[in-house]
């Protein structure tokens, strides 16, 4: 898929009304960074550092809680990936903001899709990156890649998906927001 494409089907998007989140629900968002390239579009991907007290080795994208400084979500994503992998807030253009979900772990999570200007040098902060990664985005957007598992966790069931990419397991909220987008830009 090319970037002209993606921003077609981006256009076509029902926007969705962010579902009820608990009140107690910590406000965060993260980047879902497009990088071009000569194969296309990819998606990139961070493994958090295997230290960390939360999510530790898991496959994320760049982002975090929200600061009070923050003006708002879109600058906490980008305030976010900065300190996380050094990129340059003005390299990157929001192309869509994704539907808020709630994370076991207490945060109204929202997504936005951000393409990358540019080939960047990324600088990873090790204190919270171990690793970053690209893949295809056309494959990561075939929901026939897209392993979904039911599961029931303190009395409710949740939804788990899970997509392998080169022995790589991308799961949890990361996964969800990739299947998120996935169903939209299918529609």
């Amino acid at each position: 898929m090319t970037l002209n494409e993606l921003e077609t089907r981006i256009k076509l998007f029902q926007p969705r009304p962010d579902p009820h989140l608990p009140d107690h629900a910590f406000p965060a968002a993260v980047l879902v960074p497009l990088l071009q390239s000569e194969q296309g579009l990819e998606l990139v991907l961070t493994r958090r550092s295997r230290h960390l007290r939360q999510h530790p080795g898991q496959i994320s994208f760049p982002g975090g809680r929200a600061d009070s400084t923050d003006p708002s979500l879109w600058h906490t994503a980008l305030r976010e990936s900065f300190e996380e992998i050094g990129l340059a807030p003005e390299r990157c253009r929001q192309l869509a903001r994704l539907r808020a979900q709630h994370t076991i772990s207490g945060f109204a999570l929202t997504p936005f899709i951000g393409v990358i200007e540019g080939q960047p040098d990324f600088i990873l902060n090790p204190a919270e990156v171990e690793e970053l990664f690209r893949v295809p985005l056309d494959y990561v957007l075939d929901l026939r890649h897209h392993y979904l598992f039911s599961l029931r966790r303190q009395g409710r069931w949740h939804r788990v998906v899970f997509i392998r990419w080169h022995g790589v397991w991308i799961w949890g909220i990361t996964a969800a927001v990739i299947h998120q987008f996935a169903r939209q830009i299918a529609r």
